[in-house]
Parts: structure tokens; C-alpha cells; sequence
């Protein structure tokens, strides 16, 4: 977790996808939890979508007028709320950015700029796990992850602070 969702305007070979799901996996695990851990892979999820050529329209195109030779792919992780915080997530993103790059084999012609990575996050208590809502660090430390207490004292800041706005202007939790 989270979970890398992949979109490419061409296929990508078996290995090579084999090759980009490992290393964004080993990249998202080690972001959030400090490395890889055998408890978050089973819940670390990547997808992979190609949509061809004529399902991209570029600059309201859907010839090759804006594409210029650059490859296409547009990634989102989703997230958790608080999972990341501001520096964890610009990491994240260039990091997943830069696996795709080397996966598509962008070449020194290639401005990569048709490669976008967005970042979604789900709010707390948008999201089930089996089959009941669990808080953000319960999952934390369900995936056995070296997380500072640092890091956990800001989630819980997150968590204690959006409760409070709620209390006071009397939104339904």
C-alpha cells in the first residue's frame, strides 16, 4: 500500500511490467514504512491500463500533432490521508516518476513530459480493510514498517485536528 495505478499509451512487455510493478512496490514500501515488509506487499496493489493510440487525444488531438515522439503514461497513487506528508509524497511522486521513465525506456530526445504521476489521497474512514474501517495507524502497524514516532505523532495530529473542526462546526464524523 498504497496503490499504483498505471496507464500507458503502449504495451509493455510481461518482464518489463514485472520489472516496474517490483520496483514501485519496493519504492511505496519504502516511503511509508521505512522498507519492504512482507505484511505490506500483500496489501501493495499496482494496475497496469493501456489505452492505444487512439484513445489519447493530446492538445485536443488524437493524431500524433502535440505527442512529438514522447511517450505517454500517466500513474496515480492512492493513499491514505496523512499516509504521506508533503515531503513523502513530492518523493513519492518522483520516484514513481523516474521507474516509469527507465521502464519506458525514455530516451535523451524525450523531455518525459508527456509522463505525469499524481498523487490521490482517501480520507479517513473512506476506506475498509476486509471488513471494518481501520485507522490509519492501525494499518501502519499492521505492515510492521519502521515508522518514526515523529511521523505517527504528525498523523495523529492530522487526525486529532480535522476531529476538532468537526466538534466545533458540528460536522457529522
Amino acid at each position: 500500500m498504497p496503490w499504483v495505478e498505471i496507464t500507458t499509451r503502449e504495451p509493455l512487455a510481461d518482464d518489463v511490467r514485472a520489472h516496474l510493478a517490483r520496483s514501485i512496490s519496493d519504492t511505496m514500501e519504502t516511503i511509508e514504512f521505512g522498507h519492504p515488509t512482507e505484511k505490506a506487499r500483500k496489501v501493495d496493489w499496482t494496475w497496469f491500463h493501456t489505452l492505444p493510440a487512439n484513445m489519447w487525444a493530446v492538445g485536443g488531438q488524437f493524431d500524433d500533432t502535440y505527442v512529438s515522439g514522447r511517450k505517454l503514461a500517466f500513474a496515480r497513487i492512492i493513499a491514505p490521508e496523512g499516509f504521506m506528508n508533503s515531503q513523502l509524497k513530492a518523493r513519492a511522486l518522483s520516484e514513481v516518476a523516474k521507474n516509469i521513465r527507465e521502464a519506458l525506456a525514455v530516451g535523451p530526445d524525450d523531455d518525459a513530459s508527456g509522463i505525469w504521476v499524481v498523487c490521490a489521497e482517501e480520507r479517513e474512514r473512506h476506506w475498509l480493510v476486509g471488513d471494518h474501517m481501520t485507522p490509519l495507524l492501525e494499518i501502519v502497524d499492521m505492515m510492521e514498517g519502521d515508522v518514526s514516532q515523529e511521523r505517527r505523532d504528525e498523523m495523529e495530529a492530522l487526525f486529532d485536528g480535522q476531529a476538532r473542526l468537526k466538534d466545533t462546526f458540528g460536522i457529522p464524523k
